[in-house]
């Protein structure tokens, strides 16, 4: 006993060197062990791969389609931005109105009217004279050189030049007042000019069917209902004209294509 209280210190000092040495020999053991385990795998492991991106394909594809996006239609066949007109019909029956107005109107042929005057025959001095407006009947005078008739009823013309009145057929220069024109006239050489244009038409609607024929500047057509005005036509196209709201529409011609 009174070897132990000397030596307390002594005993405690040896017991835990001992300790520290066996922890130290398992520490070696334990990591000789996992070299054993280890290091024969990493001298398999395969050399290191160059790296690969990731695949861009659904994106770029996704970039194209936005870049070439369809067509974004607010009309046609769907009525989202579009709404179809429902109407009655005279037996009392509804349908649809796909078409109506001038966008139903189809111009089927154009055609040039023309003014012309033309020289009769000789009567002495004076000159036996036809003119005739596409729309008006034929007007008939004689008149002299310089002649520019009564102050309420003016010629169409004005002789100005006869000095080959007397050739066969006879050959007069005459000046239209209206375009300040001057033309020579003969017997088989009339003047002549567009005037006007008339047209032919046709209305294909969902609730009728209707042919215009041989229609003017001015003229009225009844189209569903509404009244509109015929305001100029050319020689490729009519324009019409709203009588309600003045809104104006012009339906081309294909010239018959």
């Amino acid at each position: 006993m009174q070897f132990l209280k000397r030596h307390f210190e002594k005993i405690i000092l040896s017991a835990v060197l001992l300790g520290l040495g066996a922890a130290a020999f398992l520490v070696f053991q334990a990591v000789t062990e996992a070299k054993s385990k280890t290091g024969p795998n990493l001298e398999k492991q395969q050399p290191n791969k160059p790296w690969v991106g990731p695949d861009l394909t659904p994106l770029r594809n996704t970039i194209k389609n936005l870049k070439e996006a369809p067509e974004f239609t607010l009309s046609g066949d769907h009525n989202l931005f579009n709404p179809v007109t429902w109407k009655m019909s005279k037996d009392g029956r509804l349908f649809k109105q796909l078409k109506e107005g001038p966008d139903a109107l189809t111009v089927t042929d154009i055609r040039p009217l023309e003014y012309t005057i033309r020289l009769d025959q000789k009567q002495g001095d004076s000159y036996s004279m036809v003119a005739k407006h596409p729309l008006q009947p034929e007007k008939k005078w004689y008149e002299s050189y310089g002649d520019k008739g009564p102050k309420t009823a003016l010629y169409p013309c004005v002789i100005v030049g006869t000095n080959d009145a007397l050739q066969t057929p006879p050959k007069i220069q005459i000046l239209l007042p209206d375009t300040k024109e001057t033309v020579t006239l003969t017997g088989n050489q009339p003047y002549k000019r567009v005037e006007l244009y008339e047209a032919d038409m046709k209305y294909n609607a969902s609730d009728t069917n209707s042919v215009f024929t041989k229609q003017h500047p001015g003229d009225k057509v009844k189209l569903s209902g509404e009244t509109w005005k015929i305001v100029v036509i050319t020689n490729n196209a009519v324009t019409l004209s709203n009588l309600h709201s003045s809104k104006r529409e012009t339906r081309e011609w294909n010239g018959g294509k």
